[in-house]
């Protein structure tokens, strides 16, 4: 099978996450810390995990690579190689599926840029893209520099901090750090290692590629639509479920929790909705929406408020912090996110918006995914796409027709209001 993939990258690589439990290899010269703890949690459950990337000082002072991440994997048992003038972006998941393309193993990458990739599954060429990748692995490996190592980190750490390189120039009235390290397997990368000059030019045009999409650009798009704040930065996050739906003639409650002796309010996933919670940043707005029954007795999911969550913390669990006892629910929803503050309709929650009059009065602009393939979403699948999700993208303009249905409900029930220390 081979399958052309552009806006569904996040959702395809996390699965194939899921999946894997023999090995996972990854190149990419770039890194995000939150794409860095998908290979940190499948090393720490036994998948053997390798990732080959750059080890540019200037990208990690830039931001387009992580310290702390790769501190995180090495720690986790990655194995992790740095080559020098790598510009591939290579995914490999047990032998059995591989993604090639244009999408960095970072947010940007994975979830907000206009990319394009192609994903193999049970392809023949699958083998040969594992040798290329083997390949390199061992040249790199028996490179000096090759393997970055806890010394390597430590060196970067310090200069990272200090940020102040003998070999740095002005480019253009920014400062450029030309550091790099790793291994160098041809003659423009040799040329890299030993000639700052050549070292600018790399940075400045690898700058250029990040902070642009030609092939977005190319098709009239503008570059700020290209890279916008973030896929799930506003949230439809839902609670209860298909199978166990709360009462719609009660209200819905959020239930306080004491977290370090502080009051805290928190919206809550599955083990298996992990890497939705992943994707959670600070101050993501979000409307609440609630598998129950309408005021007919049907059932509905139905959105009854709004607010603001934090983002996700890897110690967000609530069966480390002995709340399962509390509340019997978080046995099999125990994973959460903090939510910042909320308020919710005083009513029950028969009284709320159906998602279903969202749906019917957007279609296919409700939701982010949907938006972007209209022709692919007819209203009723538009309907449907929220089954057995936790939380969904929604567009500017859900959330525009959201406000003005809730400002209504508020001013004809009043408001529940919540807010965590």
């Amino acid at each position: 099978m081979i399958d052309i993939v552009t806006d569904e990258h996040y959702s395809l690589i996390t699965s194939l996450f899921e999946r894997a439990t023999d090995n996972i290899k990854i190149i990419s010269p770039f890194l995000s810390k939150k794409m860095a703890e998908l290979l940190c949690d499948a090393s720490l459950r036994g998948v053997e995990c390798s990732f080959i990337t750059r080890f540019y000082l200037q990208d990690f002072i830039d931001g387009s690579n992580t310290l702390d991440g790769l501190q995180d994997m090495l720690d986790a048992g990655v194995k992790l190689y740095a080559l020098i003038g790598l510009h591939t972006k290579l995914y490999l998941f047990d032998g059995g599926d591989a993604i090639v393309g244009s999408a960095n193993f970072t947010e940007g990458g994975l979830v907000r840029n206009v990319e394009l990739s192609v994903h193999l599954n049970d392809e023949p060429a699958i083998d040969t893209l594992q040798e290329y990748f083997d390949e390199i692995a061992i040249k790199v490996g028996k490179a000096d520099d090759g393997i970055i190592t806890q010394n390597m980190l430590d060196d970067y750490k310090d200069r990272y901090h200090k940020n102040k390189e003998s070999s740095a120039k002005l480019v253009g009235g920014t400062k450029v750090v030309a550091l790099v390290r790793g291994a160098a397997l041809d003659r423009i990368s040799r040329n890299l290692k030993e000639n700052s000059g050549d070292v600018f030019n790399e940075i400045e045009a690898n700058k250029s590629e990040r902070l642009s999409d030609p092939v977005y650009t190319a098709l009239g798009g503008k570059k700020e639509a290209a890279s916008h704040k973030a896929l799930r930065n506003i949230i439809l996050k839902f609670s209860a479920s298909a199978k166990r739906r709360a009462n719609g003639n009660e209200p819905m409650n959020i239930r306080p929790f004491i977290d370090n002796g502080k009051t805290i309010y928190i919206t809550n996933f599955s083990e298996a909705k992990k890497n939705s919670a992943k994707t959670v940043e600070e101050g993501d707005e979000t409307f609440f929406c609630v598998h129950s029954y309408d005021k007919e007795g049907k059932n509905c999911p139905l959105i009854v408020g709004k607010g603001f969550l934090r983002k996700y913390n890897s110690n967000n669990d609530a069966r480390e912090k002995g709340w399962v006892t509390e509340d019997g629910s978080l046995a099999e929803y125990p994973i959460y996110c903090v939510i910042s503050e909320a308020k919710i309709i005083n009513a029950p929650i028969n009284c709320g918006i159906p998602l279903r009059e969202l749906t019917d009065e957007l279609g296919h602009k409700t939701y982010v995914h949907t938006n972007r393939k209209p022709e692919e979403y007819p209203s009723e699948r538009v309907a449907k796409a929220h089954g057995q999700q936790a939380m969904l993208a929604l567009t500017t303009d859900a959330k525009e027709y959201l406000d003005k249905r809730l400002e209504e409900l508020g001013n004809l029930y009043g408001w529940t209001n919540y807010k965590s220390d």
